[in-house]
């Protein structure tokens, strides 16, 4: 049974003014699947790829599937894509803010559209900065997120460990961001709109297990799951599939009409290059007629001095 994640890309974010939150990336101390934030790279067993717009966010897909075992046997021939999202959300505390506290964020993993995970997920451990007071949190529990205060922007890990043991540890590195582009601490931004930095996956599990095939199958129909923070929860995006639908038939529309730019151009050039060719067989027929001319003149006036010159001599 193995488990790989498609994934997109987010931003790696560092700040080292202080020492006691610049940016590192924790070592994992268990076995698992690494996922870097830099442009969509990735090792292991990660297969990169861009945000899947025909997804839809809901449960997740699976194909064909066979049941000849207890439960705990692999499935063979099937395959369970769960999708999931892990990102952070960070508002700026304006005049509460302080040396330290500038920011509270929250990072969270939940469901596209706050689907259950915890069917299929026994709990989620996210490794926070080591200036944080324990900065291992382990949750067990829906929602899955954990909200501090902070000034800098540094690198977490999202660990998910699935209820079927045979399944390896899915490890997620996601930068927290708390400002947005352009700004910095040296120049913070005013603004009360959350900054977002959030992140669509899915995780690609072959011939798993049958009970925990149904364990994921559960996370479509089970009930929603809220944040605990009221406003991470308004800030929340949602995956659906008349959302990607409509950016397939913007999409649709955008390359047709460069289609027909690119071949009004073509024609374009085609007729530009008829009329030259055109022109140049104009001008050559020009000069072979002036040419031949020319020599027609030459050769009437030799004739005339020829005669000119008989008739002299008789």
């Amino acid at each position: 049974m193995t488990a790989a994640i498609k994934r997109s890309s987010t931003k790696k974010v560092d700040d080292s003014k202080k020492d006691h939150q610049k940016s590192t990336t924790p070592t994992p101390t268990e076995e698992g699947t690494i996922t870097h934030s830099l442009n969509g790279d990735t090792m292991s067993t990660i297969t990169s790829s861009a945000q899947n717009s025909a997804s839809g966010g809901g449960g997740p897909d699976n194909t064909t599937t066979t049941s000849n075992n207890n439960g705990n046997d692999p499935l063979d021939k099937t395959t369970a894509c769960l999708p999931l999202v892990y990102g952070s959300m960070a508002f700026y505390l304006g005049k509460k803010a302080d040396e330290y506290s500038t920011h509270r964020w929250t990072l969270y993993l939940r469901g596209p559209n706050n689907e259950d995970l915890s069917t299929c997920v026994a709990k989620a451990i996210f490794q926070l900065h080591p200036s944080f007071a324990q900065p291992v949190r382990e949750l067990t529990a829906p929602p899955f997120e954990v909200t501090e205060k902070g000034w800098g922007e540094f690198e977490a890990q999202i660990k998910i460990v699935w209820k079927d043991p045979k399944e390896k540890p899915t490890l997620l590195t996601h930068g927290i961001k708390l400002y947005p582009p352009g700004a910095t601490n040296i120049t913070p931004t005013t603004s009360k709109e959350p900054v977002i930095a959030e992140n669509y996956d899915e995780v690609v599990f072959t011939n798993p297990a049958e009970n925990f095939y149904k364990q994921l199958m559960r996370t479509s129909v089970a009930p929603k799951v809220q944040s605990a923070e009221p406003t991470v929860q308004a800030a929340f995006k949602s995956y659906a599939d008349e959302d990607d639908f409509q950016k397939l038939i913007e999409a649709q529309k955008f390359l047709e009409k460069e289609l027909t730019a690119v071949k009004e151009r073509m024609i374009f050039a085609t007729t530009s290059l008829v009329k030259v060719e055109e022109a140049l067989r104009e001008i050559q027929e020009a000069k072979k007629a002036s040419s031949s001319s020319r020599k027609s003149k030459s050769s009437s006036s030799g004739g005339g001095a020829s005669k000119k010159a008989k008739t002299s001599q008789s």
